[in-house]
């Protein structure tokens, strides 16, 4: 039973994401669409991404609907800046979880983020080459997950000689599958994860098509709905159990991205809207078929009903969007970092303090602490890798 909610969570819940690292392919969309003088909405935002956007790790976000590039005839994504406000708040969700075992958010922030880190993958009406969607996963996926995994396992072997511990006892040959920490499962599957959903793209003409066919992207939010079946199944173990977890966000990140793929923001949102509908409707299918996958159902419709309600909501003051725009681009590293700020900064001065026991004292310290650290990381030549 969950404390902070009196919902009947998994027995073991997958440890939550703080960052999105899939808004890969903005950066090039919103130079192009500058050059082309187009009229995207907000241009700063448009380089807003939880994972590593800064100069532009970003997709949607916004409420302006981009034109069509004239050189490339490709359509502009659409600039959701709600996203960017849901983004920090899931974030802190996941901090949260880490921190104190409760969610901040009710656990919505881990179907968010990954159902985002599918959805811009896949929102471009024509999808890139599969050799340049690898080819920009590399480099802002897994070269950040394979400098950071080396940079946690020094840190852990440091830590162990220190306290005269043996130095490789704590190593498993599972963690060729997601690192020395358990929380950055995230990386490699997200690149999994996005890949087959854009060969899914390629493949099939309903999602292919320059205007997506509706009944194709209803089709992947049922499927969302039905796959919550083998993500309710028994725990087998890291990163195992984050895997399962994590399967419905693959038809619901294509269903979300193929909606965005439809240009018109009134079309995205009505599209989205539907889609939210069909995939609680497939949901509530699954845990007649399955109870144990109502707690699943509550997390994913939470975190889709979030992104689809970013759809009809507006971004807020400009001033306020642009503060935003600038947290965004340090989530990822947020993610990265945070536990290890914690265990070494934030844990020892609320124990000198004598306020360890006080829960939610952990994340107040600990986020901005962590957040400070990127920010300042980022003006290094390590920003690549945040």
């Amino acid at each position: 039973m969950s404390l902070s909610t009196g919902l009947p969570w998994p027995r073991r819940e997958p440890h939550d994401l703080g960052a999105t690292a899939a808004d890969g392919e903005a950066r090039a969309d919103a130079a192009r669409t500058d050059a082309a003088k187009t009229d995207v909405g907000r241009a700063d935002a448009g380089r807003a991404d939880v994972g590593r956007t800064d100069a532009g790790r970003s997709d949607a976000a916004g409420t302006d609907v981009g034109r069509t590039d004239a050189d490339a005839g490709r359509a502009a994504r659409i600039h959701l800046g709600a996203w960017d406000q849901l983004r920090v708040i899931a974030a802190v969700d996941t901090v949260a979880i880490h921190l104190t075992g409760r969610h901040a958010l009710y656990g919505f922030g881990l179907p968010l983020f990954l159902i985002l880190a599918v959805a811009l993958g896949v929102s471009k009406p024509e999808p890139a080459p599969t050799r340049t969607f690898v080819s920009r996963r590399f480099e802002r996926v897994i070269a950040p997950w394979l400098f950071w995994s080396i940079v946690l396992f020094g840190a852990r072997l440091a830590e162990r000689a220190h306290y005269g511990r043996p130095l490789f006892d704590w190593l498993r040959p599972e963690m060729l599958l997601y690192g020395p920490e358990i929380h950055l499962w995230f990386f490699p599957f997200v690149v999994a994860a996005g890949l087959l959903v854009h060969q899914l793209v390629g493949l099939v003409p309903g999602w292919r098509a320059d205007a997506p066919r509706v009944g194709w992207i209803l089709g992947a939010f049922a499927l969302g709905g039905l796959l919550l079946i083998p993500a309710s199944s028994a725990a087998r173990g890291w990163p195992f159990d984050q895997w399962l977890f994590s399967l419905p966000t693959l038809a619901l990140g294509l269903g979300l991205g193929r909606c965005l793929a439809l240009r018109e923001h009134a079309r995205v949102r009505r599209a989205a809207t539907a889609g939210l509908a069909v995939f609680v409707g497939a949901g509530l299918l699954a845990v007649m078929l399955r109870p144990e996958a109502s707690a699943y159902l509550v997390r994913y419709a939470g975190g889709l009903g979030l992104l689809v309600a970013g759809t009809w909501l507006p971004a807020g003051p400009r001033q306020f969007q642009a503060f935003t725009s600038r947290l965004v681009p340090a989530m990822l590293g947020v993610y990265v970092l945070h536990i290890e700020v914690h265990r070494h900064l934030g844990k020892p001065a609320l124990q000198a303090l004598g306020l360890y026991d006080e829960r939610w004292l952990r994340v107040l310290v600990a986020f901005p602490l962590t957040l400070l650290a990127v920010l300042l990381l980022r003006r290094t030549p390590l920003r690549r890798f945040l």
